[in-house]
């Protein structure tokens, strides 16, 4: 399990990391609340959290953080959306509608989808506005983001894939050491 944030230079930072034998809501709340413990997270209203719907990772922060905005991916939310409706036109505008920046440019968008496809318009009404547009998003946060790529970022990584395959101890060092080189490297480019 990793929790990533973004730095002040929109880069990725790994916060945490924990092994758990398999994802649940038992193990994400576990997590979660260490995080909140950790980093002394008493303010749920300047939280944003965003995941592709991990197996009680929605049901642990929706009891930890109720006040905190909670978005889903885009891009994983348009890979289900995409298994029942095609199309170059449609995908534009599913794209616009999340990327839209106001109420009321979102729902001409909606209007627009509905017409070329009503099953889709349904489909896409059945989210929330306010886990996958911009439009809708609250604006303290300050995270106006659409994609979880960073956690991507991290759980593709080669070392990370690597140590996967190892006894528990060398894949906790090998990860270790990962994230202690890429901050050096960080802080290095920032000198610059």
């Amino acid at each position: 399990m990793f929790a990533i944030g973004i730095d002040a230079d929109n880069s990725y930072y790994l916060i945490a990391y924990a092994v758990v034998e398999r994802e649940s809501y038992v193990t994400w709340k576990w997590f979660l609340e260490f995080l909140k413990i950790d980093l002394n997270l008493n303010q749920p209203f300047s939280i944003t959290f965003m995941t592709h719907k991990q197996n009680g990772l929605i049901e642990a922060i929706n009891e930890l953080w109720r006040d905190s905005e909670h978005k889903f991916c885009v891009r994983h939310m348009y890979a289900n959306f995409k298994k029942k409706f095609k199309g170059d036109l449609i995908r534009n505008k599913v794209w616009q509608a999340a990327k839209a920046s106001t109420k009321e440019e979102w729902k001409d968008i909606m209007e627009k989808i509905k017409v070329i496809d009503i099953k889709a318009w349904q489909w896409l009404n059945d989210k929330p506005a306010h886990q996958w547009t911009k439009s809708h998003f609250l604006i303290f946060p300050k995270c106006d983001m659409l994609l979880n790529n960073l956690w991507e970022c991290v759980n593709g990584d080669k070392t990370v894939l690597t140590a996967r395959c190892l006894p528990i101890y060398s894949m906790l060092e090998m990860i270790r050491v990962k994230i202690i080189e890429r901050r050096a490297s960080r802080r290095q480019d920032m000198g610059k």
